[in-house]
């Protein structure tokens, strides 16, 4: 009887192992999740907060060049939007290489000028890239279908960054499954007032 009960309680200790270590791994790969989504949540409000606070302070500016060209374009404007939502961004640091199947990193904006359904957008219709390594993923018409065609000529600034994020743990089982590095794309739209179409004399 004694040999029995000993061999019993043996069995449950090694039962209570095997659980545990079922149990750990589950909690550990839930924790390591956490862990990982976080610091991609807490880049991805850096990034829009960069993509904001450019549009911002494009609503305020002329993408225009007043001369006697029809659409001569200010590169500063670009170039200055551009160059702060990168400086919104820090600590993060856009990484234009390309990488595991990823582009790289970049800013994109584009400037509209809506008539009616009438969809005009500068520099072109891929938008202005700060490193040539994305297009706007922002058509032309998806900007028409969310605005009322019987609303007054408007004028938009979109600032879109697009930006690679690297896992910071590394563990195989993410990798495996989510690519490394995550593609992330924010965006923010402003009104334009200097992108308004006037009526041509």
């Amino acid at each position: 009887m004694k040999q029995q009960k000993e061999r019993k309680g043996g069995k449950d200790k090694g039962q209570s192992f095997v659980e545990l270590a079922v149990v750990l791994t589950i909690l550990l790969l839930l924790l390591a999740g956490m862990v990982e989504f976080g610091y991609l949540l807490n880049q991805y409000i850096n990034i829009v907060d960069g993509a904001r606070e450019a549009a911002r302070f494009g609503v305020n500016a002329d993408p225009f060049i007043r001369t006697t060209s029809p659409f001569g374009l200010d590169q500063n404007f670009f170039r200055g939007l551009s160059d702060l939502a990168e400086n919104t961004m820090v600590p993060i640091m856009l990484d234009i290489s390309a990488r595991s199947g990823y582009a790289g990193d970049d800013v994109v904006i584009s400037v509209i000028s809506l008539s009616g359904s009438n969809v005009v957008r500068f520099p072109d219709n891929d938008g202005w890239s700060r490193y040539s390594n994305a297009v706007s993923a922002i058509s032309n018409g998806q900007v028409a279908a969310r605005l009322d065609s019987n609303a007054p000529n408007t004028g938009l600034v979109i600032v879109e960054v697009y930006y690679g994020y690297p896992q910071i743990l590394k563990m195989p089982f993410f990798t495996a499954i989510i690519p490394d590095p995550i593609a992330v794309h924010a965006y923010s739209i402003m009104p334009l007032p200097a992108a308004e179409p006037t009526p041509t004399p």
